[in-house]
């Protein structure tokens, strides 16, 4: 197989691996509704059950992104798609909380790999990085839109189990297929940049970067670890009998949204190719403030659309996050730098969640989460003024089409 078609094969994985990502990460928060009927526990209990697995989610990103570095990224990502198989099959076979607990952790455990190195093997891949990053971006939003209605269909017609034995075993098949095309030399383990793109004009800049970016990261998984965890609670508790009365319309609801919002990926990935980073997170993290303050008041209809808004505003900005740190680091270390990102941005989603079921059984909605996520909003708008300004982000690779 010649290169450009390693190429292509090595971005379809990816592609691949970031829908498995957020399809098998999110299928709990909209199980976990109707689990309190089968295990006999409150919503909150059960839902921080997943707290672990997603702060290991984030925390095992670094030494995911290390390995990916040292060893090989193909052979990284087919232990990521086996390890969230094996998870996500054990959470649907629990037969109570300690086992649902273990399933969801591994779950978590095995997903951290994919945003270190699977972004880290697009980066490698891509032609024209901004285009290919928003549209990989678009199949992890896939996994997001897929997995409520999905778990909604399940539950109301088939079982709660089947909504995660099935993904897993698709996830298996999925690393068996990339084990063997590794082994036939089908796809690329990046070792070297397809595009290579310009050296760094100010390396002074790295360390001002990294710690930007370590904060907003980190509002990033707080705002959006609590919105896609509690969305389907939200619309359960606001959206009228003439809406939703069912799973399944619940989970539809909560797909459309996703699903919709995901076409800010491209179009953040269009503009992280002429654009700087500061404008674009200026930009879209200021406009999630004031929603964010509102959300939790409104119901029906100014519901569904302000989680649209909300959602697509959190999404536009991935692409200028990558492209930024692709830049600024060697691609020895690149899988490791974008681990050390995750490890903040996707491990405060498991406390997000462990705080969103208690303050939830505790008060019995999530007004007061829902105003800690705008405060975060806030900083993280502040935050973006300090990152460089020029028109265009360093990283923009040579005109050609798209992967």
């Amino acid at each position: 197989m010649n290169a450009p078609a390693r190429y292509r094969t090595s971005i379809a994985f990816s592609n691949a691996g970031h829908t498995c990502t957020h399809l098998c990460t999110v299928l709990y928060a909209t199980a976990v509704l109707h689990l309190p009927q089968v295990f006999g526990l409150p919503y909150g209990e059960l839902l921080s059950l997943s707290s672990l697995g997603l702060i290991l989610f984030g925390v095992a990103a670094l030494p995911a992104g290390w390995l990916g570095d040292r060893w090989s990224v193909a052979g990284v990502m087919v232990v990521f798609f086996i390890g969230v198989g094996i998870g996500t099959v054990v959470t649907g076979l629990a037969d109570g909380p300690e086992m649902l607990f273990v399933g969801l952790t591994l779950i978590g455990l095995f997903a951290a790999i994919y945003h270190p190195v699977g972004i880290a093997w697009i980066v490698a891949s891509a032609r024209k990085r901004g285009m290919t990053l928003g549209i990989n971006a678009v199949f992890g939003n896939v996994g997001n839109a897929v997995a409520p209605v999905f778990v909604g269909v399940m539950i109301d017609f088939v079982s709660w189990r089947a909504a995660f034995i099935i993904p897993g075993v698709l996830s298996l098949l999925a690393g068996i297929a990339l084990l063997f095309a590794w082994r036939r030399g089908w796809v690329s383990d990046a070792k070297t940049d397809r595009m290579p793109a310009p050296e760094a004009a100010d390396r002074s800049a790295v360390y001002r970067i990294f710690v930007v970016l370590t904060f907003t990261m980190a509002c990033t998984g707080f705002v959006y670890a609590g919105l896609t965890n509690t969305m389907p609670k939200l619309f359960e508790m606001g959206l009228g009998p003439e809406l939703a009365v069912s799973y399944t319309e619940i989970g539809l609801f909560v797909g459309i949204i996703s699903g919709t919002a995901s076409a800010s990926s491209i179009l953040g990935g269009w503009l992280a190719d002429r654009f700087s980073a500061r404008a674009i997170y200026f930009v879209f993290w200021g406009l999630q403030v004031p929603l964010l303050f509102v959300i939790t008041s409104l119901a029906d209809l100014p519901l569904l659309v302000v989680a649209l808004l909300v959602l697509s505003f959190n999404l536009s900005y991935s692409a200028a996050e990558n492209m930024l740190i692709a830049h600024y680091t060697p691609i020895r270390w690149r899988a490791f730098a974008f681990g050390a990102r995750f490890v903040l941005a996707l491990g405060a989603a498991g406390i997000t969640v462990m705080l969103a079921g208690w303050i939830f059984d505790t008060r019995g909605n999530f007004e007061v989460l829902y105003v800690w996520f705008g405060i975060a909003a806030i900083g993280a708008t502040a935050a973006c003024l300090l990152l460089p300004g020029r028109r265009r982000p360093p990283a923009f690779a040579p005109a050609g089409a798209a992967d």
